[in-house]
């Protein structure tokens, strides 16, 4: 079976308790049109936690496609919020 993927980061002070919130609220979502389905979070060690981030971003910004993902100041100003769902579908 297929599956999909979310990235999360969690608040700060929130770290220990985020990937078991993160299961429970997202298996009561797809519980409710698959039942029995089972929800897999996996989480970086504390250490790791604190470069999540700018991996992220790293890797984001490192897609080919990104570059048409980007919002300019004059963007925002021009279009405002409604250029984020024009820009990233």
């Amino acid at each position: 079976a297929g599956g999909g993927g979310v990235m999360a980061a969690s608040p700060l002070g929130d770290e220990h308790a985020f990937p078991d919130r993160l299961r429970e609220e997202v298996e009561g979502i797809v519980h409710r049109h698959t039942p029995g389905w089972r929800v897999k979070v996996s989480s970086p060690n504390i250490s790791e936690r604190a470069i999540c981030s700018w991996l992220g971003g790293s890797i984001l910004g490192s897609l080919g496609t990104f570059q048409d993902m980007w919002i300019s100041k004059r963007d925002y100003e021009e279009f405002g919020a409604a250029i984020v769902n024009r820009k990233c579908p």
